[in-house]
Order: structure tokens, then sequence, then C-alpha cells
């Protein structure tokens, strides 16, 4: 079976989206990744058998004209026009979809071909630019009056009611798609954002000056939803009683959200004892978590952050550290579950604090906790087993 993915944004490196292509294409199925072109990539090449067709972002004129269509329809012409081409070139027999902006876009191109639409979801998209346009500056939430979320929410419903297959990350996903859109739970399959072990593990551990410290670490984006500023709130009381101990954010996000963190960190005087290491290549990933001690899921609790599930997660759980998260739904039950962590109430940094605290005295617990995760990820969560259940949608679909 030929697959076009359609991918609004880079390729490489969505991890996600690289997991799935290589997994098809070792199934025996020929993948087109479409993503858009950086100035240093070349327009089409092999990738690991994948083939990845790159066009640049709309500009100018065609740019204001994809922005206008889509704040009307949904939909964005200079897509439109570029699938075309590669579903005709390549006799494509299916188009994956990798989020939500593009489901309508490629059911315009799939009607034109007869062919099948998979929406791949990675996250509840109408939930996450809610939170996110609440770091935005004016500018930016007057440039989005055009997208209500209301307007966003009546785009998913009608995206997965009218594609073939939906593709989500949780069981708490799952269920939000039957109950609110009423559709089958057979048309809806959980594939989550579990690790490749091989792949994980072949990273070369590097080392990290962070030596004689009790490395306390969060790695993924920042956002107002993450629960940094909680992370941050219970570092003084956590110096009171470790007082080696260190906050590591690993990542970024929104400028004005990493500025309000950093004046948090000297408003509470602990700007001494948080490093922030901006963006790294996730090569790097596996070296942060070795030197960590804790690692955190601190998320605000709320309609998104209670349905996902990060790869975070995992790559915690693989590598054998023990995780403090909220009390966010998906998460909490995957780590009460395991028994790989501790699990405090969102937004309570005292409840934090606590159990960074009680991890740092307590060794065993948290050599058993870390231990957990670790078989759990082995038997249980991982993209071997993971990857079998995107094979056997297009088994079904191509049926």
């Amino acid at each position: 079976m030929r697959i076009c993915m359609v991918l609004d944004g880079y390729y490489p490196p969505d991890i996600r989206v690289e997991n799935e292509a290589e997994a098809l294409v070792k199934s025996g199925h020929e993948v087109i990744v479409l993503s858009f072109k950086k100035p240093d990539l070349p327009s089409e090449e092999n990738i690991n058998g994948v083939k990845v067709v790159r066009f640049p972002p709309a500009g100018g004129f065609k740019k204001i004209l994809d922005f206008t269509y889509f704040s009307l329809t949904f939909s964005y012409p200079s897509w439109v026009e570029i699938l075309k081409v590669i579903v005709k070139k390549y006799d494509v027999d299916c188009i994956h979809v990798h989020d939500l902006p593009l489901v309508k876009t490629g059911l315009i191109v799939a009607r034109k071909f007869n062919i099948p639409v998979i929406a791949d979801l990675h996250e509840n998209y109408p939930e996450v630019v809610k939170e996110f346009r609440r770091d935005m500056d004016m500018r930016k939430k007057i440039a989005m009056i055009s997208t209500p979320i209301w307007r966003l929410k009546r785009l998913e419903r009608f995206c997965v009611q009218h594609v073939d297959r939906v593709i989500t990350v949780s069981n708490e996903e799952k269920d939000r798609y039957i109950n609110e859109y009423n559709i089958s739970k057979d048309k809806v399959i959980v594939i989550m954002n579990t690790i490749n072990l091989d792949l994980f593990r072949s990273l070369e551990i590097k080392p990290l000056n962070f030596n004689d410290e009790f490395v306390i670490s969060y790695i993924g984006g920042f956002g107002s939803f993450r629960g940094l500023d909680v992370a941050i709130r219970a570092m003084p009381e956590v110096l009171r009683e470790i007082s080696n101990a260190r906050l590591l954010l690993v990542g970024k996000g929104m400028k004005n959200y990493e500025y309000y963190l950093r004046k948090l960190c000297k408003l509470l005087k602990v700007e001494g004892r948080v490093t922030f290491t901006g963006w790294i290549d996730f090569r790097l990933v596996p070296s942060y978590i070795s030197v960590s001690d804790v690692c955190l899921i601190p998320y605000r609790k709320c309609t998104f952050t209670d349905i996902a599930i990060s790869h975070k997660l995992f790559q915690y759980m693989a590598m054998g550290k023990p995780i403090v998260t909220s009390d966010v739904k998906a998460t909490m039950r995957i780590v009460k579950e395991c028994k790989c962590g501790l699990v405090f109430p969102s937004g309570n940094h005292k409840k934090l604090a606590e159990c960074i605290i009680r991890l740092y005295e307590d060794k065993k617990l948290c050599k058993k906790l870390g231990r957990n995760g670790k078989i759990s990820v082995e038997k249980k969560y991982n993209w071997n087993n993971e990857s079998k259940k995107l094979v056997r949608i297009y088994d079904e679909v191509q049926k």
C-alpha cells in the first residue's frame, strides 16, 4: 500500500511521525512524507526507507491566501494543490494526516481520488490552542480572532466523523471522541507516544557537569499548562531539606513565559539552583535524564493535560528514574499502574516538594520506582508493541 503522510512541520525530527513511517515501511508499505522544506534540506530524499518530499512554506500572496481560506474553511489551497500532485504522481492509496489543522485538506483531496483518510491526532488540538493562547501577546491573540475555540471544536467534530480511522494517544482521548462525537469505538485506535527502545538506548550518554547535586529534571516544552512555575515554587522548601538540590529545566517555549519563570526564580531567590538549558537535540535527552535523580511531569490540570501522555513519561521510565507527576488523569493512571512514581495535586507546590524530599530521603523507594518503570517499558509500554496496532489499521483499511 502506498501511504502519503501529511505533516504540517519538518521531517525529521518529529519522533512520532518517524516511528510510524518507519514501522509501516518495515511492514511492507511504501510511505511518502509530505512536509515543509528548510533551506538546508533537499526537496526530496530517502530516510530509512521513507520517501520524503518537501516544499517551501507559502509566502507573500499565497501565505495571505492560505491564512484567509483556512480562517473561512479550515483548508489550505497551497496544501491542496501540492497534495493532489503527490497523490497522482505516486499513485497513493491512503492519506495519513498528522494533527487536526490539515485533516480537512486531506479529506478534500481524498474525495477527488476516492481514497481513505486516517487522522492521526497527536493531542486535543482545540484545548492545546486554548492553553497556548493564554501565553500569547495581544497581537497574536487578535490574529487568531477568526478561529475561536468553538470553531476548532466544530472542525474536530467534522473531521473525526468523516475520516476512515482516528488515531489518538490515550484511552481517555478515545473515550472523549466516542462520547462527544458519537462515533464507533472501532473507528478510534489508541497508539501511545511510547519510545523505540533500541533507538533510545543506542544514543550515547555524554557526561554533564552536575556532580554531587541532587538533580530534579523536567524535559520538554515550556508553557503555562506545563506547571513549571509550580516546580520553581517548590524549590525553596526543597532546598531547606536538600541543600544540593538543582532544578534542571530542559527545553524552551514562548519567550514571555520563560521570562516569567526566570523572574519567579529571582523573586524566590532560587536562580542559583535552577538551570535553564534551552532547546537540546533529541540525541542528548538520555544524557540529561541519566544525571537526574527525580524526573517531573508537573502539568497543570486542564482538559488537555488530563488526556495527554507525552514521550517524556516513557523516556524517564526507560532510564529507570522515579517520576513525580501531578494528578493529570492519563499520566497518573500509568504511573499508578506501573508503580513507578509519586503523585501530587496539580498546582500544589508544597505537596510537590514533599514528594521530592521523600524520594531524597528514601533511596530504596527511588530504586524500586525506577526499576518498576523500566520493567513496564520493556514489557508493555514500548514502540514495538504500539507499532503492531498501527500496522493492523492498514491491514484493515487495505481489505
